[in-house]
């Protein structure tokens, strides 16, 4: 299968512009539409960011602008954290559905897209085998391994999936960015070593998933909470529903904010992807070694620490 540049459109979503608490590379979302404008021509540019933005200059077939819906709010033990989440749900949403094309690539404002290896991975895995009971979506999606945590402390992490960047069949980019925005959500810490709340990522990863089976899916702790599925649902659930793959592999420049993020070590990546999905023997390099290693010592640190 090959899937022509006419059949993408690219949904660019957040703020041009820096604000306060969010640094951004200067020019980035300009970089990026010349970048996608040489990499994919004939592909649509659609530019879903808020009234007031400067978006003089920038080459976008679509330009969508939107109130803010402002922040919501997290309880953590009682104090209130406020988060972006509905602000990347509103804007990828409404990007999205301005797409009229088969394939739709949802990516930040503040990313680069500087190649093609997500459309190869797409074309490559998107028809591998899918078990029927474990398949949510009509095809997979190619996403980012940047901040898709697999362990915190020799315990195990669900649903950590990355929202950065997303690609493939547009039906399926409108389930996970859904119209429906977050609403104040309360957790309470476990005790136990450097317990945490759960991240962003996985409150907004359930987000979805609970729309697609409806059904609400309580989590309350960052390592080791399955929302009552099950240790075993989440890996079936990657296998096929998604494909990940490290940014440099698929054509994705997080940026210098990103570069230098804690825990690479811990993140899924296509080589994991391949061998849970019964498409590739079992990894072992480096970067397998150190996860291991901290898989150990976070297991022992827990038994000896106890909080």
């Amino acid at each position: 299968m090959k899937i022509d540049n006419k059949d993408i459109s690219f949904v660019l979503q957040g703020p041009v512009s820096a604000s306060k608490g969010r640094v951004q590379k200067e020019g980035v979302t300009k970089q990026n539409i010349l970048s996608i404008r040489k990499l994919f021509p004939g592909s649509e540019i659609i530019l879903s960011t808020w009234k007031g933005q400067d978006t003089a200059g920038l080459d976008v077939d679509k330009l969508i602008l939107l109130d803010d819906p402002g922040q919501n709010s997290v309880f953590n033990d009682g104090e209130e954290k406020k988060l972006n989440n509905n602000r990347q749900l509103y804007s990828s949403h409404q990007g999205l559905r301005a797409v009229n094309t088969r394939y739709a690539t949802k990516v930040r404002t503040d990313n680069i897209i500087n190649g093609r290896g997500f459309v190869e991975l797409f074309e490559l895995f998107s028809s591998a085998p899918r078990d029927p009971e474990f398949t949510y979506l009509d095809n997979r999606i190619v996403t980012s391994s940047t901040f898709f945590i697999s362990s915190h402390i020799g315990q195990p992490v669900y649903f950590h999936k990355s929202d950065l960047f997303d690609f493939g069949e547009t039906q399926d980019l409108l389930k996970i960015w859904h119209d429906s925005l977050v609403p104040e959500l309360y957790f309470k810490k476990q005790p136990g070593y450097k317990s945490r709340h759960p991240a962003t990522e996985q409150f907004l990863c359930l987000h979805w998933i609970s729309k697609l089976m409806d059904q609400k899916l309580p989590i309350n702790t960052k390592a080791g909470d399955d929302a009552n599925l099950g240790p075993e649902f989440w890996e079936k659930f990657i296998t096929n529903n998604l494909i990940i793959c490290e940014p440099h592999k698929m054509g994705l420049d997080v940026t210098d904010r990103f570069y230098k993020r804690g825990n690479i070590a811990l993140e899924y990546d296509l080589d994991d992807w391949k061998y849970a999905a019964g498409l590739a023997g079992k990894p072992m390099d480096k970067k397998r070694l150190k996860r291991a290693f901290k898989v150990i010592e976070g297991r022992l640190l827990r038994k000896i620490i106890r909080i």
